[in-house]
């Protein structure tokens, strides 16, 4: 950093904090502003850092982002040629509430309290008029972002209020499905009727399982319903989902199981990956071939 070269200062004079200010009190702090001249993805100042500066940005811009869901950064602003940003942190004492990065080569002018302090001396009227102009405009896209926002928030609310009520409703053919089934079960000895509403029951399992996930997700929480499960009883329900359709297929489906204890899972996800995963194999398999699954566990638990 070095003091503001002749181009670059007259670039920072045309800045909006200036605005109003006499050349003769700009060329008073001139040894005092620091240039920065910044890549674009180069860091000014990271969520947290304290605030030293005020930065007037001269060519360029600045994108303000704070860190979302995921750990990702999410943009709440851009900073234009000609603004200022950085000032809450400076002025409030506090650290900075955001990340500020160069979206582009960017020239920065850096004003530290002290020179900010001077200039508020030698103009104390039009820095205050400019400063609080600045502000009230960034409090007002402020308020209109913050708007949009919750309208957002009340519309996803209303589509996750339009699902619970339609999983709700789904439920109840899906328990009749069921009904009709056991009632099948129970009033027919035919081995082959008995094998198929047993898949019929467990393809409504599987359903109400799906439809309780999207029913919890639409409330906003999850959760997984664990149970010890043998590896034999999730190639069972897996059998009756998948592997059964393979050998019309010209697949052949081979187990080498070492491990026959129990596991901890929830059994209705787990099975429904697998069999996902498999189907998923056998459609890019439209000439059949072989698949393995070795299954060493030596942990009673999967976490």
């Amino acid at each position: 950093m070095t003091s503001a070269p002749a181009k670059a200062f007259q670039q920072l004079c045309q800045n909006r904090l200036f605005e109003g200010i006499g050349a003769k009190v700009l060329e008073r702090i001139r040894p005092d502003v620091n240039i920065l001249q910044l890549k674009r993805g180069d860091v000014v100042f990271k969520e947290g850092d304290l605030g030293d500066s005020l930065y007037l940005v001269g060519e360029g811009s600045i994108k303000i982002s704070k860190q979302g869901r995921g750990g990702r950064q999410e943009v709440l602003d851009y900073v234009q040629t000609g603004n200022f940003f950085g000032e809450v942190a400076l002025l409030g004492g506090q650290p900075h509430s955001a990340m500020a990065s160069a979206a582009e080569p960017t020239v920065l002018g850096a004003v530290k309290e002290e020179t900010f302090q001077h200039i508020l001396e030698l103009a104390p009227s039009r820095l205050h008029m400019n400063f609080l102009r600045s502000i009230t405009e960034r409090m007002r896209s402020v308020n209109s972002h913050f708007i949009t926002e919750i309208m957002r928030s009340e519309r996803l609310s209303l589509v996750g209020s339009m699902a619970n009520s339609i999983i709700h409703d789904l439920k109840n053919p899906i328990c009749i499905v069921r009904c009709c089934s056991d009632l099948i079960a129970s009033e027919t000895n035919d081995p082959r009727l008995r094998e198929l509403t047993s898949m019929l029951d467990g393809a409504v399992d599987g359903m109400l399982a799906m439809t309780q996930e999207l029913l919890d997700y639409a409330r906003g929480s999850t959760q997984l319903n664990k149970q010890l499960i043998s590896v034999w009883g999730i190639l069972d329900e897996l059998n009756q989902q998948s592997l059964r359709l393979l050998p019309g297929k010209n697949i052949h489906f081979v187990k080498h199981i070492r491990y026959d204890g129990n596991l901890a899972i929830d059994r209705a996800r787990f099975v429904r990956m697998l069999s996902s995963l498999i189907k998923t194999w056998a459609r890019h398999c439209p000439l059949g071939g072989g698949s393995a699954w070795r299954q060493n566990f030596t942990l009673q638990r999967l976490r």
